[in-house]
């Protein structure tokens, strides 16, 4: 009972970022690294570069980016899956972190959402294929 407490207080907290009402950039905590949710993976990406957590945070962040465009090329090349987004270039990881950010802005109700949802919806959202 009190973790899911304490989980929903980092969701308040990523919805009033997610809708501009606090910061843009959240505090990441030890328990986001279990990313449970997509708040979880918003407030890795976002947490600000004074925190103590920033650096782990940032990185795990774009691992967990990476990681995914890496299994997506990966199954779509073994023919496992249809291509689910479609960019017309290579995407930076912290340019699919900022995406993945403005989609969650956009999209408060995801923040609940697994976050390999959330990323994979904000891709489809910004590079749709033909």
């Amino acid at each position: 009972m009190a973790r899911r407490a304490q989980r929903s207080g980092t969701v308040v907290m990523a919805a009033a970022a997610a809708w501009g009402l606090a910061s843009p950039a959240l505090a990441a905590e030890t328990r986001n690294f279990d990313l449970q949710t997509t708040a979880d993976l918003v407030a890795l990406c976002s947490c600000p570069p004074d925190r103590p957590l920033y650096a782990q945070a940032l990185q795990f962040c774009y691992g967990y980016l990476t990681g995914m465009a890496h299994l997506h090329r990966a199954l779509v090349r073994e023919k496992k899956i249809e291509r689910l987004a479609c960019p017309t270039h290579e995407v930076a990881r912290d340019a699919l972190a900022g995406l993945f950010l403005d989609w969650v802005r956009d999209n408060p109700g995801a923040l609940e959402a697994p976050p390999a949802e959330s990323v994979r919806r904000a891709a489809v959202a910004a590079w749709p294929c033909k």
